[in-house]
């Protein structure tokens, strides 16, 4: 399985172990973080005659002002309204299409944002700003493959394009982080991703020196890997640094921080920086996450508690936080409430299984110690093993499938053993069937002397 926050941070419970997906790994991916629009220059993108460019102008200066300020949906749906008004008497000015779809995003709205890029599209194919929004817009909606090819054909548009370069680079990660085991000196597909990866953070940086996205991610793209090279942790470390001069309270950078601290096993001043990124971005599921899985090593179970719960308000899909979820209440001796956390976490995603494993360790290691009698443990070890063989059916490292094959062997000794002494048991002669003492004769009593 997965290691727990990109490292292995093992919990021992009854001398068996349980693991979390890594965070970022799998299932639905988070929107880019904020920043990861293309926004552009409130101008014409070409020369236009003074009529265009008075009318883009005043609607230009009302998105730049609410721009310095709170969007609100009246004032997204103004903005909007002043390019439409713009494009209605100048067709051909691309960038004032292109700005209406702007207007729409900033407040989230993605169906009119999305309608508006596509016919920034319709008056040019070759639009790269709008190619890099729909890019997010799809991504934010799952569609990953979607987003990849837009953000792709902005770059090629325009390679002077930071967010869609940021966002092709955060993608990049994840598939790193995807990929089985770290064989980063040997497997083509690591390799060209990091490749890649660090190319167009390079690009970015070449345009942007300030863009701390860009340093925040370099750093992350540097975590991986490092077993094979501990000098990508230092590298990390100094793009970090760079990141961290330039906005310290970049929540994105103090996540990225606790990973760095984590690989260098530091837990504690992981945790602070954990912690850092929660309170500067409070709907940071990432953080929250790290948060709680960092908490459950230090055995804080009602803080990992809560930390779960609130990114499940924030993300009810999040997989490894109903798991997360679960350990945190198994840790509270809250048996069933773990199982319950275990089993949403299974049909949030069946195709994972963590939550067969943890469901296995849950039954094998506390609730056939809690069984009336030993068939009733017996009966619970054979229902441990089934989850454990379940997990087997799932993609695993080796490691961890020889580990769950260890936990079916252990299951099946547990069985034997019963069996051996409920025989044993039978077999025995009934114990003697206790007898009365004799009866002693009470002496008379000696009459008294004369």
């Amino acid at each position: 399985m997965k290691k727990l926050l990109l490292t292995s941070v093992l919990l021992i419970a009854c001398g068996s172990s349980q693991k979390t997906g890594p965070v970022g790994g799998g299932g639905s991916p988070p929107p880019p973080p904020e920043g990861g629009i293309a926004t552009g220059p409130a101008k014409p993108e070409v020369a236009h005659s003074k009529e265009e460019k008075n009318d883009f102008k005043a609607a230009a200066d009302y998105f730049n002002q609410q721009d310095k300020g709170t969007w609100s949906e009246a004032s997204c749906r103004q903005s909007a309204s002043n390019f439409q008004a713009v494009v209605r008497n100048h067709p051909n000015v691309v960038q004032a299409q292109y700005m209406v779809g702007l207007s729409f995003h900033k407040c989230g709205m993605y169906k009119e944002a999305e309608d508006a890029y596509q016919a920034a599209l319709h008056v040019n194919p070759q639009h790269g700003e709008s190619m890099s929004n729909l890019g997010e817009i799809y991504f934010r909606a799952g569609k990953v493959p979607n987003a990849r090819q837009y953000w792709e054909s902005a770059v090629k548009a325009n390679g002077k394009l930071i967010a869609a370069r940021n966002n092709i680079a955060s993608m990049e990660l994840e598939d790193m982080r995807k990929l089985p085991g770290c064989h980063c000196d040997k497997d083509p597909a690591w390799k060209k991703l990091d490749e890649d990866a660090r190319f167009n953070l390079s690009n970015v940086l070449g345009v942007d020196s300030d863009n701390v996205k860009a340093y925040t991610l370099f750093g992350l793209i540097y975590l991986e890997g490092y077993e094979k090279n501990k000098n990508r942790l230092d590298l990390a470390k100094t793009l970090l640094d760079e990141a961290k001069k330039r906005n310290e309270k970049y929540a994105d950078l103090q996540n990225a921080y606790g990973l760095y601290y984590m690989r260098r096993n530091s837990l504690n001043e992981a945790l602070q920086h954990f912690m850092a990124a929660v309170e500067a971005n409070p709907k940071f599921v990432e953080a929250r996450i790290n948060v709680g899985q960092t908490t459950l090593g230090f055995r804080k179970y009602d803080t990992a508690k809560e930390q779960f719960q609130q990114a499940i308000t924030l993300d009810p899909k999040r997989y490894d936080a109903y798991i997360g979820l679960g350990i945190a209440m198994r840790g509270l001796k809250d048996l069933d409430g773990a199982e319950q956390q275990y089993q949403k976490a299974r049909q949030t995603d069946d195709r994972r299984g963590d939550a067969y494993y943890n469901l296995g360790v849950l039954y094998k290691d506390f609730r056939a110690n809690k069984a009336g009698d030993l068939k009733a443990s017996q009966d619970i070890y054979r229902k441990a093993k089934e989850f454990f063989r379940q997990f087997l059916d799932k993609p695993a490292s080796p490691a961890d499938l020889a580990e769950a094959k260890e936990q079916v062997t252990l299951c099946d000794k547990n069985i034997a053993q019963i069996d051996q002494f409920l025989a044993a048991q039978a077999a025995a002669p009934p114990p003697p069937t206790p007898t009365a003492p004799p009866a002693v004769a009470t002496p008379p009593a000696t009459p008294p002397s004369k």
